[in-house]
């Protein structure tokens, strides 16, 4: 059982709210972050902590970043923000807040690093050379047809964080066509065919500002190596749209001159295209917490008491599990349902403690969690094409998904979860599992082996 310096929730309506789905910030790591590197089988980052490490100044590169969503990347992301604070600028981002997630492309990325740094800048009393950014400028004017007056028109300093009365033109503008991909499909294509028709004017002249910004945060911070980018969220971009940014647009993504951490769909892993042989390194996996005992050819896996117990400490962090629940077996059924998914695990606690607040239950009781779990059963079946679930009945025989569009599908919509260790395997979402659709198909498959 997890211990804890800080007082626990001890009601249902403490344990919902301290109960949150949303990635630790920073400053919540300490009262309830909980290291799960162990029961995964594997350190992305402390694999990416290395890589941070052997670098020196002036040195920068791409990191490629991957998991479930919900898995806790995000949470790990903001470690890394904190734990490289000293020797990094580190700019982290919500790539979802600045363009249309849905349609990515290299472009949209390039406009955000430079919007984010010139404004990481500013907050620093630091500027661009002025004739690099007049260059900047100028060209951008040119290929755009922008100009002051048409931008000052169409943006609004107060509604945007990064803008102010000391914002340069460039701030001004990048806001506007960020604004306008994410907003106006028209706008979005003539913007990027503007940019793409001179990409390498576009490059190079980002690159000798990310240089210079280099220059002047080194001279004010001696100690600091760079400036480090992490785009999170860039996992939630469809399969497709990731096959097209990592694997078309790869060299792009890796030719700017700062440090880039990119979340990728995990779903990129079983693409039949292979996009990650154009990256340098091999991308960095946060999988599912391991609570089976892995044997390829049983269907229904044992339970592996480490790791069941490595999920419930993530709400014994947060929770007084004698004064919430009527047994800590009732958390582990829980655990069992979650996969080692740590928002589904949230999402269950959250629903359960609703449900035995609603029924005057004292406390959360078994028939609560067996109402949260068929919530999310339910939430499943509602989405799940009829046509997956033979293949997810082979998925559970096989512990391997399909490299196939539908195999990378799965993954990104977490019915199937992967799984690593001294194997890499994959296994159904336990709730998926327990459907009807599911059983029907398995048996099926069973009936048809040798």
């Amino acid at each position: 059982m997890t211990s804890s310096n800080y007082p626990l929730a001890n009601t249902l309506k403490t344990a919902f709210q301290d109960c949150s789905v949303e990635p630790l910030e920073p400053e919540e790591m300490e009262r309830y972050y909980v290291d799960l590197s162990a029961a995964r089988k594997t350190s992305a980052i402390d694999s990416v902590s290395t890589i941070l490490d052997f670098q020196d100044p002036a040195d920068f590169c791409a990191i490629l970043f991957t998991g479930h969503r919900g898995c806790g990347k995000s949470t790990e992301l903001k470690r890394i923000q904190k734990l490289w604070k000293e020797d990094y600028r580190v700019i982290y981002l919500e790539v979802n807040e600045e363009t249309d997630i849905n349609d990515a492309q290299y472009t949209d990325l390039y406009l955000i690093v430079i919007k984010q740094v010139e404004f990481e800048l500013r907050k620093l009393g630091l500027n661009f050379d002025a004739q690099l950014l007049k260059n900047f400028e100028a060209w951008f004017k040119d290929v755009t047809k922008e100009d002051e007056q048409s931008v000052e028109k169409s943006v609004s300093i107060q509604g945007e964080a990064t803008l102010g009365p000391e914002a340069p033109f460039i701030a001004k503008l990048l806001v506007k066509l960020l604004a306008q991909i994410k907003g106006s499909e028209k706008q979005k294509t003539t913007i990027r065919q503007t940019l793409e028709k001179d990409l390498s004017r576009l490059k190079a002249d980002i690159n000798l500002l990310l240089g210079d910004a280099y220059v002047k945060i080194r001279n004010k911070f001696p100690q600091c190596k760079g400036l480090l980018i992490i785009f999170d969220n860039l996992d939630r971009v469809p399969p497709a749209v990731a096959d097209h940014l990592f694997l078309d647009y790869a060299a792009q993504l890796q030719e700017l001159h700062c440090t880039l951490i990119y979340t990728v769909p995990i779903s990129v892993l079983c693409s039949p295209k292979n996009p990650l042989k154009q990256w340098e390194s091999d991308p960095h996996i946060v999988p599912m917490v391991n609570i089976y005992e892995f044997e390829r050819d049983r269907c229904d896996l044992n339970y592996n008491q480490t790791g069941l117990d490595a999920v419930a400490s993530l709400i014994e962090k947060r929770v007084d599990i004698d004064a919430v629940f009527t047994s800590r077996d009732v958390l582990l059924e829980m655990a069992k349902a979650s996969g080692g998914h740590v928002r589904q695990l949230m999402q269950m606690m959250r629903t359960a403690c609703q449900r035995s607040s609603t029924q005057k239950h004292p406390k959360i009781d078994a028939d609560d969690v067996t109402y949260a779990i068929k919530q999310q059963q339910f939430s499943f079946e509602r989405f799940i094409p009829e046509d997956h679930y033979p293949l997810l009945a082979q998925v559970c025989l096989s512990k391997n998904v399909s490299k196939d569009e539908i195999g990378q599908l799965m993954l990104f919509n977490t019915s199937v979860l992967e799984y690593n260790g001294d194997k890499r395997w994959n296994y159904p979402n336990p709730v998926v599992k327990r459907n009807e659709f599911f059983q029907e198909a398995l048996k099926s498959a069973l009936s048809g082996q040798p």
